[in-house]
């Protein structure tokens, strides 16, 4: 299409060529040649593809008694938040859940590591001391004997490890890779799509090359093995009883150091104070424990999901499928975010909504900084100077450094990264602010300020348009 429109462009220019006179309007026509070329040009830069290798995403609502009265509303908008566009959108039946719906077994307990060691010493119960956050559990009325209860984010990690094993959370993400039927069949068409797999190898001639194309395809550990599912457990403060305690704390400084003032003074800091209260208390603050868990995946589960449910005997499928335990979840780790938005004009569903975007936001952020497995590929908008559609949604920051990656098919037309260099953010350029609903940022007049509808790099001067950006530091 964008091909189309530059040979339209320059076609056009060569009608305006015939129809100025060339002596004349020389400077008139080389200006309208020019901007329609740079046209053409917009148009290519702006096209990005829309299928190139990514990770694949399952997110899941971890539901506790921190959504509080507002649960419905908070409910509503976490379902309403689209996932990253970074990532492939990864489906599996079971996505919510309530932990107080839940009845943890001592064996549960046991498989985290709880409950293994008794205090029994005097030296043992000094070392559990150490840990105030986790409670013990006296075996004994004489209290001498006690194992040490897991602290509040534990218990919250155990109580999502026996979700992912009651639920098969694995085997719900094995089974939409491959399309799994009723029947139990399965094939590679999910998979040749994220894996922008081309076809370069006929594979209706059958016979070896179609034979090691299916061994690749199973094996492609690069794309199977990032995909990830994002558990997430908010809390939700009303800012109310904390911008009180700021007023009343704020109003008794205030007293102390207008003492023998003026009344009028003293009306106009108190009536100053309040302002600010009834600014600050509509709203939430949120926190948000957010774990990641990636699935297992190496040549042994590949070559046996291919033995025993692709290419095995019909009749045995189903049955070894149902009893098996070749898939898993591996626990990458967890981070801590946080979030506040104030009321203003807004209604409540909007202040939630907006609340769990940013909340949202910023527990993906983080993961990807702190873990770079995790860390996405994104497109670049254009080149010399190189731009991306990233920005403060994902946490850029000013002087971080992202990898130039080059997309490189195999024999089989299955594509692989190949590092190209690096690049900084820009320093001195404003980084896109794609935080949605963000406020709008004012000049000294109260005049919205224009902001950056993309990131810049610096450095990459010899990159390709279709080449990638991922995180480094």
């Amino acid at each position: 299409f964008n091909i189309k429109i530059m040979f339209f462009n320059i076609w056009a220019a060569s009608w305006v060529k015939k129809k100025l006179n060339m002596k004349k309007n020389y400077l008139l026509k080389t200006f309208i040649l020019f901007t329609l070329l740079i046209c053409s040009f917009e148009c290519i830069s702006q096209s990005s593809p829309v299928n190139y290798r990514r990770s694949s995403l399952t997110r899941v609502l971890v539901e506790s008694d921190g959504l509080g009265k507002d649960r419905d509303l908070v409910i509503k908008a976490y379902n309403s938040n689209p996932l990253p566009d970074k990532y492939n959108t990864h489906k599996i039946k079971d996505k919510e859940f309530n932990v107080n719906t839940m009845k943890l077994t001592t064996q549960d307990y046991l498989d985290a590591g709880f409950y293994k060691d008794t205090l029994k010493t005097i030296k043992d119960f000094l070392g559990a001391a150490k840990k105030p956050l986790n409670p013990l559990r006296y075996l004994g009325k004489d209290s001498t004997k006690a194992v040490q209860e897991p602290n509040k984010q534990e218990l919250l990690n155990i109580y999502i490890s026996k979700y992912i094993k009651d639920k098969k959370i694995a085997k719900q993400l094995v089974s939409s890779w491959y399309n799994r039927s009723n029947d139990g069949r399965m094939d590679y068409e999910l998979l040749k799509d994220r894996a922008a797999y081309t076809a370069r190898v006929d594979e209706t001639t059958g016979g070896d090359s179609k034979q090691a194309l299916e061994d690749k395809l199973i094996k492609d550990i690069d794309i199977i093995k990032n995909t990830f599912v994002v558990f997430n457990n908010m809390e939700f403060y009303e800012n109310e009883p904390v911008a009180r305690l700021i007023r009343d704390l704020a109003k008794k400084e205030a007293m102390k150091s207008l003492a023998g003032k003026p009344q009028i003074l003293i009306d106009k800091s108190m009536q100053a104070i309040d302002n600010l209260y009834d600014k600050t208390k509509e709203g939430y603050t949120v926190k948000c424990n957010t774990y990641l868990y990636q699935l297992n995946w190496d040549e042994d589960v590949a070559k046996k999901t291919k033995d025993w449910f692709i290419t095995g005997d019909s009749t045995l499928r189903t049955k070894i499928w149902d009893s098996t335990n070749l898939y898993k979840l591996n626990f990458v780790g967890k981070t801590i975010s946080s979030s506040i938005v104030v009321g203003g004009k807004k209604s409540l569903q909007e202040i939630i909504d907006l609340q769990v975007n940013r909340t949202l936001d910023n527990a993906m952020s983080k993961l990807q900084k702190e873990y770079v497995v995790f860390r996405p590929v994104t497109p670049m908008a254009s080149v010399n100077p190189i731009t991306a559609y990233i920005g403060t949604k994902e946490g850029v920051e000013p002087g971080q450094t992202y990898e130039l990656l080059k997309s490189v098919d195999d024999k089989f037309g299955i594509p692989h990264w190949e590092s190209a260099g690096k690049v900084k953010v820009n320093k001195k350029l404003p980084i896109f602010d794609n935080v949605k609903d963000a406020e709008p940022k004012l000049d000294d007049k109260g005049v919205v300020i224009e902001g950056s509808k993309f990131t810049t790099f610096d450095g990459g001067k010899k990159a390709s348009q279709y080449w990638y950006l991922r995180l480094v530091k």
